[in-house]
């Protein structure tokens, strides 16, 4: 008895015994106390335990009251108790009778299977989700996708399925470290789960990868608002252990059709289009279109192709004029890498740049060209200097300050005539190891240069905390400030005044024409960077320039609005003469058009597209048919594309105008082509 007592004590097991009707005889003192303390106060056995979660557990599917009600035998039933979310027990029990076989009840014993059942249950979670986040893992989205597929097509709808990764995110491991990467992904997972809601499924993948399952959506508005609501959520900054954190998200979207596509299948799609919207400048979404399969074989050969391309001596520098805004002369190149394949010809730096970033080739591609424009450098006059992009992969690499020390000491390039060109992404993170390698840099006596200073996560802080030398004017703001109806000039203003107070100078990139020329020297930039000084040079063409130390401008006089190529009919009214009239090309100031009037340069015209009003104009120049157009007001280039054309015209088709021109109109009359040639 005493060994009993203490095995009941002990809380490892426990013992029980019914009467005839069910009810408790005997319950030993432990588990009476451990029920009273949640007010539970059991009369039969079948109220100790959770019916519902025990029976789910049973793979006979047969209840602890089966067994008590049919006086049957039952071994190590594992049983939930009630009221208590991590108790659980393993139920041995069997009838007893008395000596003339008349039934008594049942007697019976338990054992604690809690540890075990948690150890299972760890076990589960560990199987089925992600240990960081508590997402669903690949695993587990990957059966979850299935199990939509089929739903789906039992009910004859569509499912999606969305991938998603983190932009710059690596960047945060690589200079604050996993375990700020770790909480940051914590961070992205709740955002997701509340902005997903019960619309969808979420789960991480690995790393900063994460899909999301949608079994009933499939309309493109929808999920297309949603992906929206994702990117914006995901790109507002973190505070992490003091740190402000700044990333994005670019997301691949896929849906299924009535067709045999699997799991594997459709996941495969939602990373194409993916890919697609990385290419496309990452923060924003595409949808999967059959042509993805053909560009990612193609960037697939690209990657494999660009492996062996520095070895073949297929990639080459060239350096691009950096004129003094005032003087006019030569002040430094900026090295710029090209690759001419054997087959492809010339790729663009637009295409392999982004493919080298996610293959890793980067770095190697970065050290190549520093050394190259180093080796290049020397040779130029002093103090000609050369600039050299550092790719944000390449700024967080601690070994770059000791790859800078050792391209200048082999080329014998003094230091301050290499200038360091980082973007603000390779400064997202402003941390004591990035100040350390900015002031391990300028203590080897080159220059840092912040490119493309304002289209990034701008900063001030940057400018506050960060010796730069330079900054450098994004062509964006360059590019149409001399068009009326932008803001570009009090912006280029404004950064030419805080540089001017920081004591850094300006480099204006992508000045191409003489008006461009003379708004950036009226306020006040110091250097100067574009087609208007020539285009990237060869290094024999590079060094002749060097020698030469001035650079002549040649470029067209004004800027041209941007140009929207459309075929658009209408009808255009001068000198009280009206007649048919065909758009080839427009612009927000201006526009081609074919008519058979005889218009004369000077001439003031009415242009009616279908739009609400017509548009005034005057003539720009007449030739064969032909006039160019500048609008008296700006319009609105996207309304116009948007608008429906004119529907119906009071006037005649003249007979210069191409079968093309006369298809539309006839469709739009609703007529029969060849009749039209007779009106």
């Amino acid at each position: 008895m005493r060994l009993l007592e203490k095995y009941e004590s002990s809380g490892k097991g426990w013992f029980w015994e019914t009467c005839v009707d069910g009810k408790l005889a005997y319950l030993s003192p432990k588990i009476t106390q451990v029920m009273t303390n949640k007010g539970l106060f059991p009369v039969n056995l079948p109220e100790l335990v959770d019916s519902d979660a025990s029976l789910a557990e049973q793979a006979s599917g047969r209840s602890l009251s089966f067994y008590l009600t049919s006086r049957l035998p039952f071994d190590n039933l594992v049983l939930k108790a009630r009221g208590h979310d991590d108790l659980w027990w393993a139920l041995t029990g069997e009838p007893a009778h008395d000596e003339a076989g008349r039934f008594r009840g049942f007697v019976g014993f338990a054992l604690d299977l809690t540890d075990q059942k948690k150890s299972e249950i760890k076990l589960l979670q560990l199987a089925r989700f992600d240990s960081l986040t508590n997402l669903a893992n690949r695993d587990t989205m990957r059966q979850a996708l299935e199990n939509s597929l089929t739903s789906s097509a039992h009910r004859r709808q569509r499912c999606t399925t969305m991938m998603l990764d983190l932009d710059r995110f690596k960047l945060v491991n690589d200079t604050l470290g996993h375990p700020i990467g770790d909480q940051l992904l914590k961070a992205v997972s709740e955002r997701l789960v509340k902005v997903v809601g019960g619309r969808g499924k979420v789960g991480r993948l690995g790393g900063d990868e994460f899909q999301l399952i949608f079994a009933d959506l499939c309309e493109a508005d929808v999920l297309s608002a949603i992906a929206g609501e994702i990117i914006h959520a995901l790109s507002q900054p973190y505070l992490i252990q003091s740190h402000l954190i700044s990333i994005g998200a670019s997301i691949g979207i896929a849906t299924s059709d009535y067709d045999d596509r699997s799991a594997v299948d459709l996941v495969r799609d939602a990373d194409l289009a993916l890919y697609s919207a990385k290419a496309a400048g990452k923060g924003t979404y595409r949808f999967f279109a059959s042509e993805m399969h053909e560009q990612a074989r193609v960037r697939q050969q690209i990657e494999e192709d660009m492996q062996r391309a520095l070895g073949n001596g297929e990639f080459h520098v060239a350096y691009q004029p950096v004129v003094h805004t005032q003087t006019g002369e030569l002040t430094g190149f900026e090295a710029l890498v090209r690759w001419t394949h054997p087959v492809r010809g010339s790729v663009s730096p637009a295409i392999f740049i982004p493919i080298a970033e996610e293959a890793g080739l980067i770095a190697e591609i970065g050290e190549w060209v520093l050394r190259t424009a180093c080796l290049e450098a020397v040779k130029w006059p002093a103090p000609i200097s050369v600039a050299v992009n550092i790719s944000p992969v390449q700024f967080a690499h601690q070994a770059l300050p000791s790859l800078v020390a050792s391209a200048l000491a082999y080329s014998g390039l003094p230091a301050n005539r290499l200038e360091l060109e980082i973007t603000e992404g390779a400064l997202l993170n402003d941390t004591v190891k990035t100040r350390a390698a900015i002031d391990t840099l300028k203590g080897l006596g080159v220059k840092i240069a912040l490119d493309d200073f304002g289209t990034g996560y701008s900063s001030l802080g940057y400018l506050k905390n960060i010796p730069f030398d330079k900054i450098k004017i994004d062509q964006s703001f360059i590019k149409g400030a001399t068009l009326p109806g932008n803001n570009n000039v009090p912006i280029i203003k404004a950064i030419v005044g805080l540089a001017v107070d920081l004591d850094m100078i300006t480099t204006a990139e992508g000045v191409e024409t003489e008006d461009q020329l003379s708004l950036v020297r009226s306020l006040g930039c110091t250097l100067i960077q574009g087609y208007i000084y020539g285009r990237p040079l060869d290094p024999g063409s590079a060094f002749e320039r060097a020698l030469e130390q001035t650079a002549q401008a040649s470029g067209f006089r004004h800027a041209r609005a941007e140009r929207r190529r459309i075929i658009r009919t209408g009808h255009i009214t001068a000198n009280a003469i009206s007649q048919a009239v065909r758009v080839r090309n427009m612009s927000k100031t201006g526009a081609m058009v074919e008519t058979g009037l005889a218009l004369r340069i000077g001439d003031l015209i009415s242009l009616d597209i279908g739009l609400s009003y017509p548009m005034e104009a005057e003539v720009r120049w007449a030739k064969n048919g032909q006039a160019g157009l500048r609008f008296v007001q700006p319009v609105d280039l996207d309304a116009v594309l948007l608008s429906k054309p004119k529907q119906a015209f009071n006037t005649f088709v003249p007979s210069y105008l191409s079968a093309e021109s006369d298809q539309l109109f006839a469709d739009k009359q609703k007529l029969d082509p060849r009749s039209l040639r007779k009106i």
